[in-house]
C-alpha cells in the first residue's frame, strides 16, 4: 500500500511540474478563454475558420491555407487551383444556414459545425441538396460534417441522406494538425502565427487533447516504467471514476429539484441516472439528462431540461400530449423579448423555448460543467461545498425560469403555443 501511494505522490507531482512548465511561455493565456467565446459556435469557431478559409481575408496569404484544409482535412486534391469563393452563414433554400460554403470550378464543399448543438430533422439533408443544387452536375460534393470528436450524424438528420455521403471530421484530430500546417505558411508572420496558435490552444482545450502539458506528462511517463504502468492503471479507471462523479451531480440535482418543485424528475437517455453516467464514457451516449414537467396549457406541456452533449445545458422546452418536444416561435420570442437569450450554444436550436450554462447573473464560464473535456468545473464537484453551490445556484436559476415562463404563458394564454411545431 505505502509502495501505490509513493507512486501516486509521484505522478502527481509530474503533472504539478507539467502544468508549471506548460505555462513558462504563457500558454495558459488564451484571448479566447478570457473573453469566455470559447464556445461560441457562430462568433468565434465559424467566423474564426472563415476568416482562415478566405483568399481575400485578413492573414494576406491567399488561398494557401484554403488549399490545404481542402487537401488535408477533406480529402481533395487540386479543387480549383486557387480560384475559390467562400461564404458563411448561407441562407439556402430551405431557409436554413450553412455554416461555410466553399466555391470553386471543379467542386462544391459545405462545412457544418457543432460544438453543443444537437442536429436538426433533415439539417445534412436539406444541406446535401443545396450543396447539389449548387453544383449543377457539373461539380464534385462534399458535406464536412465537423464536431469536437468527429462523431457521425444522427439519422433524423441525415434522413435519406447516405452516411456514406457525409465526411465526418473532428476539432480534436483535424482542425489542429491543419492550424499546424498553417502556422508553419505563418512564420514570416509572427502576429499571425500568434493567433493561429491561440486558436489551437482553444481547441486542445475544448477537446483535452494534445498540448504542452501533455506532452511533457507524455516525455516524463515514457521514460519510466514504473510511472507508466501506474499511468496505465489511472487510465483505466478514469471512465468509471467519471462517470461517478456525474452520477452524483445527476443524483444532487434530481434531489434538489424534487424539493424545489415537488415533482420527481424522471431520467431520459437511459434506464437510470446511473446507467446514463456510465453509458456516456463507456458507449459514448450523448443527449442524457433529466426532464420534469411544469405546468400544462390545454394539450401542451412546459417542462424543465436538463440536458448532457458536451457540457450540462438546461432550460424550458414544450412536449406535446405524447411527449415529443415541439418547436415554439412565437413563445421563444416573446421569452426573448422579455429576458433576452440564453448562454447555451442550443439556445438558438428551435425546440428550445430558452437554454443556458449557468446562471449569468451569478457566474461565468467556470462554471459550465463540462463532463466531455472534463474541465475544472467537472472537477470540482467532488468538493462537497462546491457541489452544493454549484447545484443549488443551478436550480434557483431554473426555478427564475420557470415562475417567469407561467408568468409569460398566464398573460398570453394559450395563443403562442397554437402554432408550435413537431
Amino acid at each position: 500500500m505505502s509502495t501505490e501511494l509513493l507512486m501516486n505522490d509521484d505522478l502527481v507531482e509530474v503533472v504539478r511540474q507539467a502544468r508549471e512548465k506548460a505555462n513558462q511561455h504563457g500558454d495558459r493565456f488564451n484571448i479566447f478563454s478570457i473573453l469566455r467565446m470559447q464556445r461560441n459556435e457562430v462568433e468565434t469557431h465559424s467566423r474564426f475558420l472563415y476568416e482562415l478559409l478566405k483568399s481575400n481575408g485578413r492573414h494576406g496569404e491567399g488561398s494557401s491555407f484554403l488549399e490545404l484544409f481542402l487537401e488535408d482535412v477533406v480529402g481533395l486534391q487540386g479543387a480549383g487551383e486557387g480560384r475559390y469563393r467562400v461564404s458563411r452563414e448561407l441562407l439556402t433554400e430551405d431557409s436554413r444556414r450553412l455554416d461555410i460554403l466553399i466555391e470553386s470550378p471543379t467542386a462544391v464543399v459545405g462545412i457544418e459545425l457543432k460544438i453543443d448543438a444537437a442536429d436538426q430533422e433533415k439539417q445534412l439533408h436539406d444541406y446535401h441538396r443545396e450543396l447539389l443544387r449548387r453544383a449543377g452536375g457539373a461539380k464534385s460534393v462534399a458535406l464536412v460534417y465537423l464536431t469536437l470528436d468527429g462523431v457521425k450524424p444522427t439519422a433524423n438528420s441525415l434522413h435519406t441522406l447516405a452516411k456514406e455521403e457525409v465526411y465526418c471530421r473532428s476539432f480534436a484530430e483535424d482542425i489542429p494538425r491543419w492550424l499546424g500546417g498553417c502556422i508553419e505558411r505563418s512564420q514570416h508572420k509572427p502576429a499571425l502565427a500568434y493567433a493561429i496558435r491561440q486558436y489551437q490552444r482553444l481547441i486542445y482545450d475544448l477537446t483535452g487533447k494534445g498540448g504542452s502539458m501533455s506532452d511533457w506528462v507524455s516525455r516524463e511517463l515514457k521514460q519510466d516504467a514504473n510511472r507508466f504502468k501506474a499511468a496505465l492503471e489511472i487510465e483505466k479507471a478514469m471512465p468509471m471514476a467519471k462517470a461517478s462523479v456525474q452520477e452524483m451531480f445527476w443524483e444532487e440535482l434530481r434531489v434538489a429539484l424534487e424539493k424545489r418543485f415537488g415533482v420527481a424528475p424522471s431520467v431520459y437517455g437511459g434506464r437510470d441516472i446511473a446507467t446514463i453516467a456510465a453509458d456516456y464514457y463507456l458507449k459514448n451516449k450523448k443527449h442524457i439528462g433529466i426532464r420534469m414537467p411544469l405546468f400544462q396549457r390545454n394539450d401542451k406541456t412546459i417542462c424543465l431540461y436538463a440536458n448532457l452533449y458536451e457540457a450540462v445545458h438546461y432550460g424550458l422546452r414544450v412536449e406535446s400530449g405524447s411527449g415529443k418536444v415541439l418547436s415554439c416561435a412565437a413563445l421563444k420570442a416573446i421569452f426573448r423579448d422579455e429576458i433576452g437569450h440564453g448562454n447555451a450554444i442550443a439556445d438558438k436550436d428551435a425546440d428550445w423555448v430558452v437554454c443556458y450554462y449557468y446562471d449569468p447573473t451569478d457566474g461565468d464560464d467556470e462554471n459550465m460543467l463540462n463532463f466531455y473535456a472534463f474541465n475544472d468545473a467537472a472537477a470540482g464537484l467532488l468538493d462537497q461545498e462546491k457541489r452544493r453551490t454549484l447545484i443549488g445556484d443551478m436550480v434557483s436559476h431554473q426555478a427564475k425560469l420557470a415562475a417567469k415562463c407561467e408568468e409569460i404563458c398566464k398573460g398570453i394564454g394559450a395563443v403562442s403555443l397554437q402554432n408550435c411545431e413537431g
